[in-house]
């Protein structure tokens, strides 16, 4: 059987028709991170974020592009598919009212002869992280700002799904999932509105919150300013309570100074992590004890994009084993969706290898038809283009990385990145300088062979999705100097040659020559842009920013002169 996950607009503005105001938005205004998840025949094929082919970042619209591309992917045509299943904006009711008006009309355009299913927000977030995992049973939490949601009769939004939970056995076939009461002030919405504020505050800037160039953005900004806060003394903003289940509340409403008083940013966005961090574990420990999860716990909402939240609840041993996959945002929801069909009809959803690359392959043709004009050179032998670009990265040259199949989620891990030297503290201020152009208290991340995480860090544990940030031990502070932050924390990714054979293999040679089996890593993407998909994206990119060199595959190309 072969299902199609689909997540982005469809419409949404004619449903809502009887609102006039809001038939003015356009569709990506009410979704983000719209992708496609591909499964050919009970197996992972294919996936992809409409962002990375039209170039738009958070691009939310029809994924037209992305439909194409996983069948041109798979091998398959329109009419091959079996089951699409849609991950809702809206409740079940409303869309058994227009689904044939609207939804079914637009997508049987692509899909002729499937199935077409509406299927529930958070329960495709938790199918995204329960089958990205090898858990045959346990359980999940979903939390985000805004799930499904409840429409009044004039088309306005009066609730969303913003927490849920549940648990799993995939060998019986059972899956029961709690949805939350939904709340106004919940754990998602809290950060994303004070980010947006703290943010605002501090660059001095008039940014709209809903300015799709910033929309997204907020959180990760602040979170990164949270390290130069400097309280002694933090304000616990929420409290954990039971009402038929476990909830979390926030005490103050984002942007109304209440228990942040008059700080600096700095410190706002201290405080505001503290308070983050600390509702979810509780929130997650109250769980724990009333015996809603056990000890394989599986996450999925854009709340566990926080990586600093995310290494709390690590620390705090809530729970044995944690999942989390590297596309716990909306991206990762047409994942869900297709394994979410694919288990509704009794078939076994086959994990890939890698669950974090997930795009398609490119062969030597298609790059050497993106390299005319240009000046390269194929090593026939891997190993020796690694060492000579690990003789490039020793010098502090900047390295743009491509590799295999593309990243699915929002991070670059070791296939498309930018690679750099970690150890100067200066190359943080000249890899921004000359290609990302990020704001100045913003870490850079880094990428490692994974037997060497006890050497280098504290609080140790497989972090293959760059999904916690790792305390660097004191004497390993200075050979790190670029990706250690304010807090001597850095957000580290772990690699091997079964996962990432190729960027294992430069870093084996890197170690071999300077002694440190670390780079510097950050997406390959111009300022402003996605992370880059194709080679001729690649080759685009590469002349249009300040790399050094660029390596696709084999390929090794340099500036023409």
């Amino acid at each position: 059987m072969n299902v199609v996950g689909l997540y982005g607009a469809i419409g949404w503005n004619v449903l809502i028709s009887d609102n006039p105001k809001l038939l003015k938005q356009s569709e990506d205004s009410w979704t983000h991170g719209a992708s496609v998840t591909l499964i050919k025949d009970g197996e992972h094929c294919v996936s992809i974020s409409e962002e990375r082919l039209t170039k738009i970042k958070y691009d939310g619209n029809f994924p037209r592009k992305s439909i194409e591309y996983c069948l041109s992917a798979a091998n398959l045509d329109k009419n091959d598919i079996d089951v699409v299943i849609i991950p809702s904006m809206a409740n079940q009711q409303f869309y058994k009212n227009y689904i044939n008006k609207t939804v079914e009309k637009k997508v049987r355009r692509y899909f002729p002869k499937a199935k077409i299913e509406i299927a529930s927000h958070h329960l495709c977030h938790a199918y995204s992280s329960v089958f990205s995992c090898d858990y045959n049973e346990g359980s999940f939490v979903t939390l985000d700002n805004a799930g499904s949601v409840l429409f009044d009769t004039t088309g306005q939004i009066f609730a969303c799904e913003n927490h849920s939970f549940g648990y799993f056995n995939k060998k019986k076939g059972l899956f029961k999932y709690y949805p939350g009461i939904p709340q106004t002030n919940n754990l998602g919405n809290y950060y994303w509105m004070w980010a947006y504020h703290i943010y605002v505050n501090k660059i001095q800037k008039d940014i709209q919150l809903t300015d799709p160039k910033y929309r997204e953005t907020f959180c990760g900004k602040v979170m990164g300013l949270s390290a130069y806060g400097n309280i002694k003394e933090f304000k616990k903003d929420y409290r954990t309570h039971f009402e038929g289940i476990p909830q979390v509340a926030l005490e103050s409403f984002p942007g109304r100074d209440f228990n942040y008083g008059n700080l600096s940013p700095e410190n706002k966005a201290k405080q505001l992590q503290y308070n983050f961090e600390n509702a979810m574990l509780e929130y997650i420990k109250e769980l724990k004890e009333k015996d809603y999860i056990n000890d394989n716990l599986c996450l999925a909402g854009g709340v566990f994009l926080n990586i600093l939240a995310n290494s709390v609840l690590r620390k705090n041993n809530v729970v044995e084993n944690i999942h989390i996959p590297p596309f716990p945002d909306d991206t990762g929801l047409s994942f869900g969706a297709a394994a979410l069909g694919l288990f509704k009809s009794k078939e076994v959803v086959k994990l890939p290898h890698n669950i974090s690359l997930l795009g398609k392959t490119y062969d030597d043709t298609e790059i050497e038809d993106a390299l005319v004009d240009t000046e390269y050179k194929k090593y026939d032998d891997f190993n020796e283009l690694c060492d000579v670009v690990s003789g490039y990265l020793a010098d502090n040259k900047i390295i743009g990385w491509f590799q295999n199949r593309s990243e699915f989620g929002p991070r670059a891990l070791g296939s498309r990145s930018i690679l750099m030297n970690p150890t100067p503290q200066k190359n943080k201020d000249t890899i921004n300088k000359r290609i990302k152009h990020r704001e100045e208290w913003r870490p850079f991340a880094g990428i490692m062979l994974e037997e060497y995480q006890e050497e280098y860090f504290m609080d140790t544990y497989p972090n293959e999705y760059m999904l916690y940030s790792l305390i660097v031990r004191p004497h390993k502070r200075r050979q790190l100097g670029a990706i250690t932050h304010k807090d001597f924390s850095c957000r580290i990714q772990t690699v091997n040659d079964q996962l990432h054979p190729e960027v294992t293999t430069l870093l084996q040679k890197y170690n071999e020559k300077t002694g440190c089996p670390i780079l510097l890593n950050t997406s390959f993407n111009d300022n402003g842009q996605p992370i880059i998909e194709t080679p001729q994206d690649a080759v685009d990119t590469f002349n249009n920013i300040d790399l050094d060199y660029l390596i696709i595959n084999n390929f090794l190309i340099t500036k023409n002169k």
